[in-house]
């Protein structure tokens, strides 16, 4: 029963990583201010998700992966949130990022999935690892 119960959750976590992925735009950081208007620029990006973070990286014209892949780590992610018109924003501890599905409904399914692999990450962690450690001062060691 138990070797069944942890393929049933295999095959989940594979169908979200899956489902998670794909080309989409990534709003570029320091946009350019004339006056009252505000320039800015999306960045076409291949993204996916592992178990740990949402990884994007630069593409080529036919949208093939190219150069050095960033990851967002969920450990780092305070919130994920759904605005209009396809787009998300992750809040991170030192950055938003800001991405833009291809439509809507996209969308909806990657902060979806998003959700749940965070929550998966957090209780896969353990107790004291799922939060920064303090000294008595409140510093971070």
């Amino acid at each position: 029963m138990a070797a069944a119960e942890e393929e049933v959750a295999f095959d989940d976590l594979q169908s979200l990583l899956k489902e998670t992925r794909g080309v989409f735009e990534k709003l570029a950081e320091g946009n350019l201010k004339m006056g009252s208007w505000q320039m800015v620029l999306w960045q076409p990006r291949w993204v996916h998700a592992t178990e740990d973070s949402l990884c994007y990286q630069k593409i080529t014209a036919d949208e093939r992966p190219i150069g050095r892949e960033k990851k967002i780590e969920f450990r780092d992610v305070k919130e994920i949130e759904e605005l209009e018109y396809g787009e998300f924003v992750l809040q991170c501890t030192k950055r938003d990022y800001t991405f833009k599905a291809p439509d809507e409904n996209r969308c909806q399914v990657v902060v979806h999935n998003l959700r749940q692999l965070r929550e998966r990450w957090k209780h896969s962690q353990p107790a004291a690892a799922a939060t920064p450690a303090t000294t008595p001062r409140g510093k971070k060691r």
